[in-house]
């Protein structure tokens, strides 16, 4: 019984997270949230970006998809647990979060989306386990979640990637045998959606990060589809180098801008949305005529 206990209380008590906050000074506040972001929408967004500018859109859209599947999942999983966050004087809450503390979304996002990528070999194990580790521990020294709750993420987050493996040929198939029609009437559809939320979006910065994420993909996934059908080639260094310089330049302060806008929340959900439409679109574009992308050979949707 006391080791159940004892389990327990490093689980699900303070203890550890009063001690990180006590290793690691506020002057690591900024590595803590670089890390972070691997699991928030700046992470699905560069993340995508890159999978999408140096594999093409099957890979792309599928990291979409376990997203999707992820947060579904844990939002589900949340709302009927309804775990409050960690509250003692000791701790320094660092940000202001309103959801159940278990699962850390966080957490599960950053392991769904480095796991599956690096199960599929397209990012080094050691990268997605730093990945995976710093995510959690950024979730602790900001005082937003237990041991437990970051743990139980991660675990989720490993399940879920094997079941989306496995669905994934499904998954493709069908989606490779839609009309653009159909692309255009569900993302149409979604579009709407998120313009009906926005009067009920709230003050919460994530949601609006997400709603001009959704849009600028949606838009720019369909503009990019429909007229100019992206698919990138082998390049040798020098012009990977140039390419990935190039994107990432524009992206990057895309995603750091919404840090200098304080409770400007309309500019922030642009930004993303800008930075959507920069990583499907435009950047796309621009690599095209730069001759840094071929001429796709294929007519599946998403090959």
């Amino acid at each position: 019984m006391a080791t159940f206990d004892s389990v327990g209380d490093l689980l699900w008590g303070t203890d550890l997270i009063v001690r990180i906050q006590e290793v690691f000074s506020p002057s690591w506040y900024w590595v803590f949230e670089l890390f972070s972001y691997l699991g928030d929408t700046e992470g699905v967004v560069l993340l995508t970006a890159l999978t999408f500018w140096l594999s093409g859109r099957r890979l792309a859209y599928s990291l979409v998809g376990i997203v999707v599947f992820s947060m579904t999942i844990d939002l589900t999983i949340g709302t009927l647990i309804g775990l409050p966050r960690p509250e003692e004087p000791r701790i320094i809450i660092w940000k202001d979060e309103f959801t159940s503390s278990f699962p850390s979304g966080h957490s599960a996002l950053a392991t769904s989306m480095s796991g599956m990528l690096a199960t599929l070999n397209w990012m080094p194990k050691f990268i997605a386990a730093i990945a995976v580790v710093g995510a959690m521990l950024a979730r602790l020294y900001f005082g937003v979640h237990y041991l437990g709750d970051v743990i139980g993420g991660a675990l989720i987050a490993a399940v879920l990637i094997v079941a989306y493996l496995r669905i994934l040929p499904a998954l493709d198939d069908f989606f490779s045998a839609r009309s653009l029609r159909f692309f255009q009437f569900w993302g149409g559809l979604i579009c709407a959606l998120v313009l009906v939320a926005i009067p009920f979006a709230g003050d919460s910065a994530r949601v609006w990060h997400v709603m001009g994420t959704v849009a600028g993909f949606i838009i720019g996934g369909l503009i990019e589809y429909r007229y100019l059908r992206y698919s990138p080639t082998p390049l040798a260094r020098t012009a990977l180098t140039l390419k990935l310089l190039i994107g990432l330049g524009v992206l990057i302060p895309l995603l750091l801008i919404p840090l200098l806008l304080d409770d400007q929340l309309v500019l922030k959900a642009l930004t993303f949305f800008l930075a959507a439409l920069w990583s499907l679109l435009f950047a796309p574009i621009l690599f095209t005529r730069m001759r840094l992308s071929a001429t796709p050979r294929v007519t599946r949707r998403f090959r």
